[in-house]
């Protein structure tokens, strides 16, 4: 017989008497670990030193994604050994995670309920819906909004709660006195170097991931994601990752060139992959957050976003790696 079919029947024979060596080692309620020597619980169990116990699931609880432990169903929340279930107060829903309530908009969350926002004159809500801002012209004073007061030879600034010189003038105290020769060359240097980077830029357009239209002056918003990186902290035992801390480094920018300013929200959205030696295979978990800017005529921004993901003791987490991340225009606003 031809030693290549000797040495496949031998190591066919290794392993079947391998598996079968393994299937007496494990305990009840078990199986062979797909992603390497040893053993996992069924779904439904979870381990307890040499053995696999059943998952006590209480009350308006289920069997949770990794199939060993429980989490509340939907509009219930963990409490102790239970669920209790989430009580909403009037003018509040349900959170998007369902564990718990969030105030409706104009209304604020005050101890176990929800307290109508107390718009002053002069004033809107603003853009969470849970307070309140003053109206262009006006700056916030106490629970008030009173108007700004500007003097000669100024106009209110770009963010409207305040003033600022007109072009030629420099502001002294309350007051707005004319610039000297020097210092109005000084300017007109500064703005034409300005205006050499905005022209640049104009002509480079915007661009990104993302982009979205502001309808009322046609202007576009850009969102690109520059960096994403991630860095697990181990248990005490440093055999496995307790958590992962992911960054999530974006910039935006637009080509809007009129004289007050877009508010613009920014959603992003990470996944990552990890592997754990009493998991099934590879599994993945993903979050997302959101951030508010304020950008002007051929302004930019940055920012970084944190995201934290939390393993169980149980799953012994051995590897994590990021699978996307990625940002979009939720909205975009002129003011």
């Amino acid at each position: 017989m031809d030693s290549s079919v000797l040495k496949l029947i031998a190591t066919t024979f290794l392993l079947i008497f391998s598996s079968l060596l393994l299937a007496e080692d494990l305990p009840a309620n078990a199986h062979p670990s797909l992603i390497g020597n040893g053993w996992d619980c069924d779904r439904g169990y979870k381990k307890s030193g040499n053995e696999c116990v059943k998952v006590m699931v209480p009350e308006n609880a289920s069997i949770n994604v990794y199939g060993n432990d429980w989490a509340c169903n939907r509009v219930y929340k963990r409490a102790g050994a239970g669920c209790a279930k989430v009580i909403v107060p009037e003018n509040a829903s349900i959170n998007v995670y369902g564990n718990d309530w969030v105030c409706d908009r104009g209304f604020k969350r005050v101890g176990t309920g929800c307290v109508k926002v107390a718009v002053p004159e002069n004033a809107s809500i603003n853009v969470y819906g849970n307070d309140w801002t003053c109206n262009r012209g006006y700056k916030r004073e106490g629970v008030g909004c009173t108007a700004v007061v500007v003097p000669s030879n100024a106009s209110i600034n770009v963010y409207g709660n305040g003033w600022s010189c007109n072009k030629g003038f420099k502001r002294s105290g309350e007051t707005c006195q004319p610039m000297t020769q020097v210092e109005v060359a000084k300017q007109a240097e500064f703005e034409r170097q300005v205006l050499q980077q905005l022209q640049k830029r104009r002509l480079r357009g915007v661009g990104g991931d993302d982009c979205e239209t502001e309808y009322k002056t046609n202007a576009e918003v850009c969102v690109e994601v520059t960096d994403v990186d991630i860095d697990c902290s181990e248990d005490y035992s440093g055999n496995y990752y307790r958590d992962c801390d992911v960054d999530l480094n974006y910039s935006i920018e637009t080509d809007y060139q009129g004289g007050s300013y877009l508010e613009v929200e920014v959603e992003c959205e990470v996944e990552i992959e990890f592997k754990g030696r009493n998991t099934y295979g590879t599994q993945s978990d993903s979050d997302s957050n959101d951030e508010s800017h304020d950008l002007y005529a051929l302004d930019s921004d940055s920012e970084t976003m944190n995201f934290n993901f939390s393993f169980s003791s149980y799953s012994e987490i051995t590897s994590a790696s990021i699978s996307s991340g990625s940002c979009e225009i939720e909205n975009v606003e002129l003011w």
